[in-house]
C-alpha cells in the first residue's frame, strides 16, 4: 500500500522534527512521501522543515504565504496530494502518532471501501477521554491525526469541493461532508464513510501554568468563539443548499441578517470571547485568528 502524508505546520519550529521522526514506526515506509505544508509562519518553522527534507529525499516541502489550515488543506488535496497513493494521513505539526498509528489507519480504510476516511483517538490531554467518546459516538475524525482513502480524495477533486478560505474547524466541516456523503444537505446518515480507530492514536503537548502557554490558551478560546459561530451559520446554509453553497471565504456568511441572529454563550469561560467575537461580526471587522 502506497502512503502519502500531509503534515500542516504553522510556527512548529520546535515540535515539528518530533512528529516527523514519529512517522517511521507509526508505520510510514521507506517509498511513502512526505508532503509538509509550511503556512503562514512567523518563527524557523520553513528552515526547520527544509533542513529536514534534505536529510530525507521523501520529505516535500511546500511553503504557503497565508497562515490558513483550510487554505492549506484545499491546497494539498487538489494540488499536492499523490493520485497514485491508496491512503493520505493527515496530521498536525505539533503531535507525534503512536507507534503503528499510520498502519492502523491505513488498514482500517483498505478493509472497507465504504470507508473514505479513519481518524485517530488522543491519548493526552485532559479531556482526553471526553473528546475520544465524541469521536466515536459521533462518528467525527480529528484534525489531528486521520487517514482518507484514495476514492475520497478523487470525488472532493471530481467534486471540486473546497473549504472555504479562513474556515475555523475543518476536521468538523469535514466530517460533515463525509457523513452526508459529500452532498450536504440534512441527511448525515453515512456513518460508514467515517471509522474510528482505537489502535491508532495521537499525543501532544498539555499547555502549562506559563505566559507563552497562557497566551496560547487565549488565543485558542478565541479561535473557538470564532468557529462556535461559523458552525451555526455555515451548517444552516450547507444543510439548506447542499454543497452548492459552499462559500469561497468564510467572510462571506457573514451577512447583517446572520449576525443578527447570533448569541453568545454565558458560561465564564466562553463569554467574554464570544461578545468580543461579536463585536468585530458586528463592525464588519474580520481580524486574523492564528490558527
Amino acid at each position: 500500500m502506497r502512503i502519502s502524508v500531509c503534515i500542516f505546520a504553522r510556527n512548529e519550529e520546535r515540535l515539528l522534527p518530533v512528529c516527523v521522526n514519529a512517522l517511521p514506526a507509526a508505520g510510514l515506509g521507506a517509498k511513502d512521501r512526505i508532503h509538509i505544508l509550511v503556512n503562514g509562519c512567523s518563527d524557523n518553522t520553513a528552515e526547520v522543515a527544509n533542513a529536514l527534507a534534505s536529510a530525507k529525499a521523501e520529505i516535500l516541502v511546500h511553503e504557503l504565504p497565508v497562515g490558513d489550515k483550510a487554505n492549506a488543506w484545499n491546497e494539498y488535496v487538489h494540488r499536492i496530494a499523490d493520485t497514485d497513493a491508496d491512503a493520505h494521513i493527515f496530521l498536525d505539526g505539533d503531535i507525534k502518532p503512536s507507534i503503528g498509528a499510520i498502519s492502523a489507519l491505513a488498514k482500517a480504510l483498505a478493509d472497507n471501501p465504504e470507508h473514505y476516511a479513519a481518524g485517530a483517538l488522543p491519548v493526552t490531554g485532559r479531556s482526553r477521554r471526553k473528546w475520544a467518546k465524541t469521536l466515536l459516538v459521533h462518528n467525527y475524525i480529528s484534525g489531528n491525526l486521520y487517514a482518507m482513502s484514495k476514492g475520497a480524495v478523487r470525488r472532493f477533486r471530481e467534486l471540486q469541493l473546497h473549504l472555504p478560505f479562513g474556515a475555523k474547524g475543518e476536521d468538523g466541516l469535514i466530517s460533515y461532508l463525509l457523513l452526508t456523503d459529500l452532498k450536504g444537505g440534512e441527511d448525515d446518515s453515512y456513518t460508514g464513510r467515517i471509522v474510528a480507530t482505537a489502535n491508532a492514536t495521537f499525543e501532544f503537548e498539555s499547555l502549562g501554568l506559563n505566559l507563552r502557554d497562557l497566551a496560547l490558551y487565549r488565543r485558542r478560546l478565541r479561535r473557538y468563539s470564532e468557529r462556535h459561530f461559523q458552525k451555526q451559520i455555515l451548517y444552516r446554509l450547507l444543510k439548506k443548499g447542499g454543497i452548492a453553497t459552499m462559500p469561497e471565504n468564510i467572510k462571506d456568511i457573514y451577512t447583517p441578517n446572520a449576525i443578527a441572529a447570533l448569541k453568545p454563550r454565558w458560561d465564564p469561560v466562553n463569554l467574554w470571547f464570544d461578545l468580543a467575537t461579536l463585536g468585530r461580526l458586528r463592525n464588519g471587522s474580520q481580524e486574523k485568528v492564528e490558527t
